[in-house]
């Protein structure tokens, strides 16, 4: 959307009146990628749930759950998430575990319009392949029953979005969804 000048008129607020967006989804399904697409086409801010884990304990996911553990991880993250929530006009990348904790999900409901970037399995261990940072994708059987474990829990999002898509074929079907214009 535009004004009459030709420059970008933010969003305010979801059509379903929600001040946050929230995109959910295992490893390698696209969120940091098409959250940044989304929030620059509704002006709004953007906020990487690990990334913002990682700045506050200055150490990567990587390194937490290696130096104290999952649990550990799972506390951090829940707090960053609560600090996330206070920032209007933002969508939030979560991390593909963070949506699985009831007292997240209750935390946000209400706050925060929920997407699953719905992606195959293969397709989020292709799109991982290089990374190093994923310490869940270790073991591939693990991550695979993982995997069918989170997939109960995403399909509680308020909207699913097809992520098999390219990058900004989601981030537009998203858009419209939360302008209104799709159901």
């Amino acid at each position: 959307m535009t004004d009459a000048i030709g420059g970008l008129v933010p969003l305010e607020r979801t059509a379903s009146g929600h001040h946050q967006i929230h995109l959910w989804g295992f490893m390698g399904c696209g969120k940091s990628t098409v959250g940044k697409l989304v929030a620059r086409a509704l002006v709004w801010n953007y906020i990487d749930l690990d990334a913002l884990v990682a700045r506050h304990t200055g150490r990567s996911v990587r390194e937490i759950f290696a130096e104290e553990s999952e649990d550990a991880f799972r506390r951090y993250e829940s707090h960053a998430l609560k600090q996330a929530l206070q920032k209007p006009r933002t969508v939030v990348a979560l991390g593909g575990g963070t949506p699985t904790q009831p007292d997240n999900r209750m935390v946000a409901s209400g706050r925060a319009f929920s997407v699953w970037l719905r992606v195959g399995f293969e397709a989020c261990v292709d799109r991982t392949a290089a990374a190093t940072s994923r310490p869940l994708l270790d073991d591939l059987e693990a991550a695979r029953q993982l995997f069918r474990e989170r997939t109960a829990h995403y399909a509680h999002a308020d909207a699913t979005v097809d992520g098999e898509q390219a990058p900004e074929a989601v981030a537009a079907a998203l858009v419209a969804q939360v302008r209104g214009e799709a159901s």
